[in-house]
């Protein structure tokens, strides 16, 4: 077992300031679920007692979680490939080399997605600007080049950044960019609620639908308060680890829900009454970011300029949470095989590129990844996070981070909710999705 933090790595680059932390944190957990997939599943599952649900859960699991991994990283002063074996857990070395795997195969499809974003951005910018643009999902998704192009960018863009590290490259735009998107978002949001109509479609979409609320609804709550945070092992581990010895992970940790559940929140009061307004339907995935919404911009009066507001306001945190991706790998590479940074992030760029190429070949091909990578081991990599923090780490060097420079109360229930209340529920959200989806 750890019991001191002079086990990890020296040398390891760490935030230079509280703000950048906490932008840093947020933006990996503030991406492209947010805009669609949450404002769907408060639909899907009853409106408003479906927020209810996720609220009351991110408090009771994601909160915990969140600490969990940033204090399990912080006190083995390591990122995913040797938190897990640091902490003492058994065959911690192999989960954390499959843990990475799954991140890079999830970066992939990921990336490909950020790409469709920057095309559109790319696209309203052009139309803003007075010229001509007649693109479109359709002609996106069958063209294996202007995929390949976006794809290219993204990589490109977020290996740029990666190149000059941690304080010079993640926390510098990150400390901009987020406050870049809540203000364009913020923007939007008044904007979608001057239609007409669109304040009656806000308070629809909010009424409470008992009918839609079922017995799995709050495992369904459970499961996106873990997707939209960026639990698993890997991002929060990464970023934790270059948390300072000073930091507050409680208030770290209060601060990224918020920004995450204020974002989702925005996110659906501009998608949901757009599309009512316009009488253009809100069912999930791509379509609702890629279909739906170039159509309400296509009717709204300025509707160029606003597009270009919401795809670039969503490329900004998309791109991060793809940043988060490639670290995960960089990081692995370097603190686990000795690479230099600067060659790990060209080779986990390039290799996230070739690995989204089936993606644009094989319909279907994105659903299946995600729920392999995505729904399945993202997961199964917060167990083993939260068991190498509840069961290997002593427990009075575990309640010491979560206790250090805080003056929020950090109560030793809280140890054991972590240790035994977490895996359950965690495990509980896995077999649903696996029940649900076979």
């Amino acid at each position: 077992m750890v019991s001191n933090e002079s086990n990890g790595v020296a040398d390891r680059s760490s935030f230079s300031t509280s703000w950048g932390t906490i932008c840093s944190t947020a933006g990996v957990a503030i991406g492209l679920g947010n805009i669609w997939r949450f404002p769907y599943m408060m639909g899907k599952h009853g409106g408003v007692l479906f927020l209810m649900a996720y609220l009351a859960i991110a408090v009771a699991f994601g909160l915990p979680a969140l600490m969990a991994e940033w204090s399990l990283a912080r006190h083995t002063r390591s990122g995913p490939f040797c938190a897990l074996h640091r902490a003492g857990l058994p065959g911690g070395r192999v989960v954390s080399i499959v843990m990475i795997f799954s991140v890079l195969m999830a970066s992939s499809y990921y990336g490909l997605l950020v790409g469709w974003v920057l095309y559109f951005t790319a696209g309203f910018a052009v139309r803003s600007f007075g010229f001509g643009w007649s693109g479109s999902f359709d002609v996106l998704s069958h063209g294996v080049l202007l995929q390949s192009i976006s794809l290219g960018c993204v990589s490109l863009i977020s290996g740029s950044i990666l190149y000059f590290g941690v304080r010079h490259g993640i926390e510098k735009v990150s400390r901009w960019g987020l406050p870049v998107f809540f203000v364009l978002i913020a923007v939007l949001v008044v904007r979608v609620l001057t239609l007409e109509g669109a304040t009656n479609a806000l308070g629809g979409y909010l009424v409470p639908r008992a009918d839609h609320f079922k017995p799995t609804t709050p495992l369904a709550a459970l499961g996106q308060v873990f997707f939209s945070f960026g639990l698993g092992g890997t991002f929060m581990v990464a970023y934790g680890s270059y948390m300072r010895s000073d930091e507050s992970i409680p208030r770290v940790a209060i601060f990224t829900a918020g920004a995450d559940v204020v974002a989702a929140l925005l996110a659906g009061a501009i998608v949901i009454p757009a599309a009512l307004v316009f009488g253009l339907p809100t069912e999930a995935g791509p379509s609702l970011m890629f279909d739906v919404m170039p159509a309400v911009f296509e009717k709204m009066t300025g509707g160029a300029t606003f597009g270009l507001m919401f795809f670039g306001s969503v490329f900004l945190v998309a791109l991060l949470s793809q940043m988060a991706a490639f670290e995960v790998v960089i990081d692995g590479l370097t603190h686990g095989f000795r690479w230099s940074r600067q060659r790990a992030v060209v080779v986990v760029a390039v290799a996230s590129s070739l690995l989204a190429i089936p993606a644009m070949y094989i319909g279907g091909y994105v659903e299946m990844s995600d729920f392999i990578w995505g729904t399945t081991m993202q997961p199964l990599g917060a167990v083993f996070a939260v068991l190498a923090f509840a069961w290997c780490l002593h427990r009075g060097d575990a309640l010491s981070q979560l206790r250090r420079n805080t003056s929020l109360p950090v109560p030793d229930w809280l140890f054991y909710w972590i240790k035994y209340g977490l895996p359950i529920g965690i495990v509980s959200t896995l077999l649903f999705e696996w029940v649900s989806h076979g």
